[in-house]
């Protein structure tokens, strides 16, 4: 995009529509300011500038030319028509291309806080896209410039958003990483909602990285504050990770209480929390043997998701699944994961797809049904490299050795070693 001084577009509009400078005067503007203007000797005020505009637009209109110059148009200079172009086309929705365009502009005319806008808003558009590794290289851009305007406020969102790419992309430790940095701006900005959601987000990824006591002393301290400082959503969502978290470490009867006591408060208001809650306390149910239960709640959750919560689908889906298998639904639990499955790769949940893949690899190993595990492994090594993620990578590799050992093929069960030995390096 080239933009042009002012004396060289007062120059390329006469040659464009054909008119010499006499055409252009008007009782505030001579000939003679007119070739002061064009040749560089006098400056374009906005006054003479609105003059000019309005001769042009005429001009135009005459030959059905919808010209539809601004009146500022003429006493712009090239870095401010750059300016005014980049936030004309900001307020386009503009597309992936264009943004990078935008991105050259303001980095040739250094536009550094205007830089910044755009690669935050690539990177919103790319994390909408569930492209978290491009959303994240943005991120990191946007960072860097508001690093350098010392702008801190920007920066809390940006961390914050830095740190769930990371964790959608099973890149725990550096998510935790990134969390921390958006607690301790978000403290000293005094940004209270992202302060309690960065708190949430970080027991999150230290319940995936198996740090409990951690990740329960974040929640607690979310849950045990006053309740003017922290949002509800926030509140309700750490209450129902919690719930979820207790589950886990096998304290499956307290997290049963403490998502019941949910439901009440939840129904009629916020249907995609309330769908979490029952698919913990399904979870829950079947991890005690009460399948019954399980059922019944995961039903409600699937009613639910399917209306307000799709992309977590299939973690509902998972719990049905594996419910149905010891239940022996055989061939419906094979349905259920694999649509768990699917749904987890549509949205880009690889959390829930490897563990979907893990039960579904279970189903066909109480059958011996090789064929099918090496299918499933391949497929998720697919996936895995079609996003370039390496969680789960060395389990697939693992399963097909066993696999492949299991079949007494060696030369291929030492090929699958090789590779698990490279990956866990």
């Amino acid at each position: 995009m080239e933009f042009n001084s002012p004396s060289e577009k007062i120059k390329l509009m006469r040659k464009r529509f054909r008119v010499n400078q006499a055409e252009l005067e008007g009782i505030n503007m001579t000939r003679a300011f007119i070739s002061m203007m064009e040749s560089g000797r006098r400056n374009v005020s906005k006054s003479s500038s609105k003059l000019l505009a309005e001769k042009f637009n005429k001009i135009a209109n005459r030959i059905s030319v919808n010209l539809n110059l601004d009146d500022e148009y003429f006493s712009r200079t090239p870095k401010e028509d750059a300016i005014y172009y980049c936030k004309e086309e900001l307020n386009k929705d503009p597309n992936h291309d264009k943004l990078e365009e935008l991105i050259e502009i303001s980095e040739d005319f250094e536009l550094d806080d205007l830089q910044a806008e755009v690669y935050k808003l690539q990177g919103e558009k790319y994390y909408k896209e569930k492209d978290y590794k491009e959303a994240f290289f943005h991120f990191r851009k946007a960072l860097g410039k508001y690093k350098e305007l010392r702008d801190k406020k920007s920066q809390v969102r940006i961390y914050q958003l830095l740190g769930i790419c990371k964790s959608r992309r099973e890149e725990h430790d550096d998510a935790i990483h990134y969390y921390k940095e958006a607690i301790a701006y978000a403290r000293e900005e005094n940004d209270k909602r992202v302060f309690y959601k960065g708190n949430y987000n970080l027991a999150l990824s230290y319940m995936l990285t198996q740090q409990y006591d951690k990740s329960l002393e974040r929640l607690d301290q979310i849950i045990n504050s006053k309740e003017d400082e922290v949002d509800f959503d926030i509140l309700v969502d750490a209450k129902i990770l919690k719930g979820y978290e207790l589950d886990n470490i096998g304290r499956g009867k307290e997290a049963i209480d403490e998502d019941l006591s949910l439901i009440d408060i939840l129904k009629g208001k916020d249907d995609e929390s309330l769908s979490m809650a029952y698919n913990n306390i399904a979870e829950a149910y079947y991890k005690i043997g009460d399948y019954t239960k399980s059922l019944k709640y995961v039903d409600e959750a699937q009613r639910l998701k399917v209306k307000v919560n799709k992309p977590m689908l299939s973690q509902t889906l998972n719990t049905k699944g594996k419910v149905l298998f010891k239940t022996g639904f055989y061939q419906e639990s094979i349905l259920i994961l694999g649509l768990a499955i699917d749904l987890a790769e549509e949205y880009k949940r690889f959390d829930y797809l490897l563990e979907s893949c893990k039960d579904l690899i279970t189903v066909y190993e109480s059958t011996n049904d090789y064929q099918s595990i090496q299918d499933l492994m391949n497929r998720l090594l697919e996936i895995l490299d079609t996003n370039d993620v390496k969680s789960g990578k060395a389990y697939a590799v693992l399963k097909l050795a066993e696999v492949s050992a299991k079949l007494d093929n060696s030369s291929e069960t030492i090929s699958y070693l090789n590779k698990l030995e490279i990956l866990l390096q």
